[in-house]
């Protein structure tokens, strides 16, 4: 295999499950130097181990995206220990179902936009500097097709009043607003929008069979997707493969907003 991300310093966030574990494996074997980081300490560990113990290499941190002081920490930490800083992937995100029951509908909105849309853009604002000390770099956010499009009335997920949706469309928003901006900077902002996709996220969802069908049918393709499809798309926008793709915004999802 080439390795289109050979020696390229990458920070991926969410990385200790579903898609930004997947990312991590796929940027690994791509040549990538990766920084894992997640707010699940005892999973990120899980996931240093096991990369370890197959003969590969990476840096893990502990972070709180929401948390501004943990998100240059990262930054800071990567740069400090390899140099530079080439691509940020933005894969943490909940869902109110991942949110604490007890939780009324005020405090699940504020946890979900913490996480999806304020982690991402504090990400983004302390990756940018690093970037353009390299006057060049690649971002990917990682959004939803619920930022493209409502969540379907077959599927009992969302009330209107579900923060999910609303939290990934701020992510492809601020997509486009960087990638046109930091663009003549050097730097290329992308997002992928997945379709439903079997990660801890949806586990909940896909436990009741008739969910889960009305899940699958909804692509065109006729079944969810894998986290590694989505890892696949994340490292081509990553590399110089990708070289003039700015602000886009591309929908992994099996054919489900086509449909």
């Amino acid at each position: 295999m080439t390795q289109r991300l050979k020696d390229q310093v990458a920070v991926i966030t969410g990385a200790a499950s579903g898609i930004g574990r997947a990312t991590v494996l796929r940027f690994l074997e791509e040549g990538a130097i990766v920084v894992a980081t997640d707010v699940n300490q005892n999973a990120l560990d899980v996931l240093a181990e096991e990369i370890g113990g197959s003969g590969g290499d990476i840096e893990a941190i502990t972070a709180d995206v929401t948390q501004r002081a943990d998100t240059e920490d990262v930054v800071e930490k990567a740069v400090a220990r390899f140099g530079r800083l080439d691509v940020l992937v933005n894969s943490a995100g909940i869902t109110p179902r991942t949110v604490d029951a007890s939780a009324d509908f005020e405090a699940r909105w504020d946890a979900v936009m913490a996480v999806n849309a304020k982690g991402t853009f504090l990400m983004c604002h302390a990756a940018v500097e690093a970037m353009r000390r390299n006057r060049g770099g690649a971002i990917v956010n990682v959004a939803s097709i619920m930022g493209l499009v409502g969540y379907p009335t077959s599927l009992p997920l969302s009330d209107g009043f579900t923060a999910y949706p609303h939290s990934k469309g701020s992510v492809v928003q601020l997509t486009r607003d960087m990638g046109v901006r930091l663009a003549q900077e050097g730097i290329r902002v992308n997002a992928v929008c997945p379709g439903f996709v079997y990660t801890a996220l949806t586990a909940n969802a896909t436990d009741d069979p008739e969910v889960h069908e009305t899940m699958r049918k909804l692509h065109a393709l006729g079944r969810m997707g894998q986290p590694e499809e989505i890892a696949n798309v994340i490292a081509f926008l990553a590399s110089d493969e990708a070289s003039f793709v700015a602000a886009a915004i591309w929908a992994v999802d099996g054919g489900y907003t086509a449909a």
